[in-house]
């Protein structure tokens, strides 16, 4: 039970406070009628899929923020495209894996890296068309020159944007998982390679305590409440990328 918790990912820190204890590992589920099928109308179905992109935003925020600067390179974001209209999905994956193995095999160790998959906006609006493209975050990758991972990857395009200025990489990553990308129903909204460091979750009173006690207000980036049927949550999230914060971890 706690009324306090804290998510570490990297430099960014959530700071969580609830207006009633939380039971910690109590699950609220709600019970299907039998004998019937329930059909969820379309306004609620769009509710649903806003809710999982919601989640599915904010873990892989936390993903990307726990590995970025851990590996002794600055982490590369890039940006995969097809020179043909690749409109398959399971294909587009398919050559995306012989990517990262060829990318493995040129570099002589595992690489670590989180990939978006997104559709082409504007060839979908115009043209009606889903074509598939894919953003990329590696962590580990050494220097390699544009035009030799644009042959390692083999299938068109590559784009690399600087990212080493960013505060929140994983908040800058998120913007390109919107729900446009319908066809992705039913699909991951990103994937990612083993071995990466998870987020922190500190739930221990004293722990929580004295790390909150040690944040300083120049570090807040964001500060909002909000409340559902079971409970009212402050929440404030701390940008520690200047400070070390090892110490009271």
């Amino acid at each position: 039970m706690y009324k306090k918790k804290i998510i570490v990912s990297g430099d960014i820190l959530e700071v969580y406070e609830y207006e009633k204890n939380v039971v910690a590992g109590f699950k609220n589920s709600k019970s299907k009628g039998k004998g019937r099928s329930c059909v969820a109308d379309i306004e609620e179905q769009e509710k649903n899929r806003e809710l999982v992109l919601h989640r599915a935003r904010r873990d892989l925020r936390r993903l990307i923020n726990s590995n970025v600067n851990m590996y002794g390179v600055s982490p590369k974001f890039v940006t995969l495209t097809f020179s043909e209209d690749m409109e398959d999905f399971k294909k587009a994956n398919y050559e995306f894996e012989k990517f990262i193995k060829r990318l493995n095999t040129y570099c002589d160790k595992s690489i670590l890296y989180v990939v978006v998959p997104e559709i082409q906006k504007e060839r979908l609006e115009k043209y009606g068309v889903a074509v598939w493209h894919y953003h990329v975050v590696f962590f580990n990758l050494p220097f390699i020159k544009a035009n030799k991972l644009s042959n390692i990857w083999q299938n068109g395009f590559i784009k690399i944007n600087r990212i080493d200025k960013v505060d929140n990489v994983g908040a800058y990553v998120c913007k390109y998982m919107t729900k446009d990308n319908k066809e992705l129903k039913g699909q991951k909204c990103y994937f990612s390679s083993r071995k990466l460091y998870k987020p922190e979750q500190i739930k221990e009173k004293n722990r929580v305590e004295n790390l909150v006690g040690a944040l300083p207000v120049s570090a807040l980036t964001f500060e909002s409440t909000f409340e559902n049927e079971h409970n009212k949550t402050l929440y404030k999230q701390y940008n520690m990328k200047r400070l070390k914060i090892e110490e009271v971890i």
